[in-house]
């Protein structure tokens, strides 16, 4: 009976003492940066500070950035003359800044937005309302749910994708040009992870078709030698600048390293068509 007792006077004890109190979040109070169309900007930083990481909200851009809380580090481009620092984060396993700041300014950037991004100002009232904690509680549900692995891992067949794409529409441009139907593909087995994570690499497969187009364009005898001569148009990635044509088939093997590409295209076209 008296074991029945201690025990319920030990339960009555322990429903009365208070519950441990979460540790606190670990972030400052946070500044809110406005654009022309009612886009919004959140930045808080995580303590401690010295490690420059910060977390950006981002609102009201229509675009796939708005709602997420992802994890920012700055970056400092400064040079003696100019105050230049970026709000960097992983987007498919790539640097991605949205936020820039350069001197005064303050330009927000998002898919599907203007290429040099929007200027957005400080507001202190939308900042003194910001509550940091809240931020950082969405941060930690969309961390735990897996949502910004996914978005921060690298997909490359979705990246392989956007060039095929970008590539496609190049080639298309030149058939239309130079009235031929010649087809084409990038070679990814020659693409390596870093290269694709680093460049763009549609930007260099398109040097020849580009060439190709520009002189179709301006020229009869062009455009009847390439219908006859080309039928195919393929892109690698090598050590070197390498073109070359094989019978009705024509072979651009590109490297970052090399300049003045869709000139060199040309000149080989004129030497070898």
């Amino acid at each position: 009976m008296k074991c029945i007792v201690a025990v319920a006077v030990l339960a009555t004890l322990l429903g009365t003492l208070p519950a441990r109190a979460a540790p606190p979040a670990p972030v400052e109070a946070g500044k809110v940066f406005v654009g022309p169309q009612g886009e919004q900007v959140a930045v808080v930083p995580l303590t401690p500070r010295d490690q420059k990481k910060f977390l950006l909200r981002i609102q009201g851009t229509g675009s796939v950035l708005d709602n997420l809380v992802l994890p920012y580090t700055v970056k400092d481009w400064s040079s003696q003359s100019t105050l230049r620092h970026n709000y960097t984060t992983q987007w498919h396993g790539k640097d991605y800044s949205p936020l820039i700041v350069v001197g005064k300014n303050t330009e927000l950037h998002f898919p599907g937005g203007p290429g040099n991004g929007i200027a957005v100002q400080f507001d202190e009232a939308r900042s003194q309302k910001l509550k940091p904690e809240e931020v950082y509680a969405q941060h930690q549900q969309q961390t735990q749910s897996g949502q910004l692995a996914k978005l921060m891992a690298f997909d490359r067949k979705a990246e392989e994708a956007v060039h095929d794409t970008t590539y496609a529409e190049a080639l298309q441009a030149l058939n239309t040009s130079c009235g031929t139907s010649a087809a084409g593909a990038i070679d990814w087995a020659t693409v390596t992870e870093p290269v694709l994570k680093s460049q763009k690499i549609a930007r260099y497969c398109v040097f020849p078709l580009t060439a190709l187009k520009a002189m179709c364009d301006v020229s009869e005898e062009a455009r009847g030698t390439v219908k006859a001569r080309l039928q195919r148009f393929d892109c690698r990635f090598g050590a070197a600048l390498e073109p070359a044509l094989q019978g009705d088939r024509f072979v651009w093997t590109t490297t970052p390293e090399a300049s003045n590409q869709e000139k060199a295209a040309t000149r080989y076209f004129k030497k070898h068509l």
